[in-house]
């Protein structure tokens, strides 16, 4: 009779703490979900809610064409730096041409930048690349792309812009 009565009160006491946490945990979980996060979205300082500096989102081509053995890209916009993923150029050279590479020139605020791309004969008389990297162009760059003796020359620089801070 003991036993019985001794786990009955054990099973009572187990159901009142169930009913008490019942009562008083929703309350105390809601109340430490509502106050754990406060966000303030004002117009002077927005949340911020996507990448908006993601590489798909702002897509960027820059190109040139000329007929004569160089040609300049228009400048990066301002506000932003663009990231060069790629590039491809066409050179189609006078008969016995031998356009063997291309000189990129980043044109900064800090002056000229060069870089030499190598070309590929391609088909008479028309020698060209496509190649993967990575590179910078400020905000402002124009990139100017030059060979020996191309008689037409065009080229394409693809990426996307970051916002510079």
């Amino acid at each position: 009779m003991l036993f019985l009565k001794r786990g009955l009160m054990a099973a009572g006491a187990l159901a009142l703490a169930a009913m008490v946490l019942n009562l008083v945990a929703p309350r105390a979980a809601h109340a430490l979900v509502a106050t754990a996060v406060q966000v303030m979205n004002t117009s002077a300082t927005p949340v911020m809610i996507r990448d908006v500096d993601a590489a798909g989102r702002n897509a960027y081509v820059l190109s040139c064409y000329a007929t004569t053995p160089a040609c300049t890209t228009a400048a990066t916009p301002m506000g932003y730096t663009f990231v060069v993923d790629a590039i491809s150029i066409i050179a189609y050279g006078p008969a016995g041409g031998t356009e063997s590479f291309a000189e990129l020139t980043y044109t900064t605020h800090a002056g000229l930048v060069p870089a030499y791309i190598p070309l590929t004969p391609l088909w008479l008389r028309t020698f060209g690349t496509a190649m993967n990297l990575t590179a910078y162009a400020g905000p402002g760059t124009t990139i100017t792309v030059g060979t020996q003796d191309a008689e037409i020359l065009n080229a394409f620089f693809t990426g996307h812009l970051v916002s510079t801070p």
